[in-house]
């Protein structure tokens, strides 16, 4: 009988050979106490369907985006709600995506058989100049990742001003994927306000990143109205998107900020602690706003990437995201930041 090979989140944490991951941008220090636990008092009730208009999480996702419920969309996460906007919006015309940015927007966009245009970067950040060409040339469907991923940048305020501005007076939607909006400094600028009221303008927030949640798949949209009821109608034809402990566990996510500020700013320490190492080593990498650093190894990072693995390290090969010869690396805790720099240092000694 075949069987398939374990993957490295199969395995158990903490154990002798426990691997090193930091391929996934997740958060090592989890979620809040008080979402595990109110994920594990739904456990008493898994006998009964999940909420499948997501009435609890909505309001509390209302409350905390200052928006009316009618702007509010949740989904298994943020691929999915991707995914339901593709299907929603795919008779409105071509989709437009940067290239070197998250595979996911392709992916689904192709899969419901919209025409995409991919623009490239600009020196590894979103170029506002280029997108708003496409939208003024009729693009029906935009999106943009603010925080970049994986390049860690963010548009400045004006770039986010005139690309909404833009959207509107073109009759263009475009989606901000925020989903690393939580781990960004105060240069981020969001582009909430304009999805709080009007149209054109959504935002993607996800619950995995900074919030700990990523096995749960909690996925939000805040747009307008229309869209909203757009991605529902999609969603109806297979009820029960959120299950019910993930739905528990992010609304008691979101009223642990104490929680959410106490994993930012060590996200932040642990940032600055592998790019100070990565410094000493001699290696390029671009600034990050997110929790995960991009490393520049010309000509080696696919042979880093193995030999790191064969040693129970996982890095993301940047390659299949548009950036050859670049290497994706999460910020883990302090001890995790020692150990991948201890063998990157290793493994790198041969080529220097």
């Amino acid at each position: 009988m075949r069987t398939r090979t374990p993957t490295a989140h199969l395995l158990a944490e903490g154990a002798p050979a426990a691997p090193l991951l930091l391929h996934r941008s997740e958060n090592p220090w989890g979620a809040s106490p008080k979402a595990v636990e109110a994920a594990r008092a739904e456990l008493l009730r898994v006998h009964r369907y999940p909420d499948p208009r997501h009435t609890a999480l909505i309001d509390a996702l209302s409350a905390h985006h200052r928006v009316t419920t009618d702007r509010v969309a949740v989904g298994n996460g943020v691929d999915e709600i991707i995914m339901l906007l593709a299907l929603a919006l795919r008779d409105t015309g071509r989709a437009v995506v940067n290239e070197a940015t998250y595979q996911g927007y392709l992916k689904c966009l192709e899969a419901v058989g919209l025409r995409v245009v991919q623009v490239p970067l600009e020196h590894h950040r979103v170029g506002p100049a280029a997108l708003m060409d496409e939208m003024a040339k009729g693009a029906a469907l935009v999106f943009v990742c603010n925080p970049h991923n994986p390049t860690g940048s963010v548009l400045d305020a004006g770039a986010v001003r005139s690309l909404c501005e833009t959207a509107r007076a073109t009759g263009s939607h475009i989606v901000f994927d925020e989903a690393y909006a939580e781990f960004a400094d105060d240069s981020f600028t969001s582009a909430l306000p304009w999805a709080r009221e009007g149209g054109g303008v959504s935002v993607l927030r996800t619950f995995s990143k900074a919030y700990g949640l990523a096995s749960l798949r909690v996925g939000a949209l805040i747009g307008c109205p229309d869209v909203v009821s757009g991605i529902e109608t999609v969603q109806d034809a297979m009820p029960y998107h959120v299950n019910r402990l993930a739905q528990a566990a992010a609304c008691a996510a979101l009223q642990d900020q104490a929680f959410l500020e106490q994993t930012r700013v060590r996200i932040a320490t642990a940032r600055m602690a592998l790019c100070s190492c990565l410094d000493r080593l001699g290696i390029t990498y671009l600034p990050s706003q997110t929790n995960f650093v991009t490393v520049h190894l010309p000509g080696s990072a696919s042979e880093v990437t193995r030999r790191l693995l064969a040693d129970q390290v996982h890095v993301r090969n940047a390659t299949d995201m548009g950036m050859p010869g670049w290497i994706r690396i999460s910020v883990g805790t302090p001890s995790d930041v020692l150990s991948l720099v201890g063998r990157l240092e290793a493994v790198l000694a041969p080529h220097r």
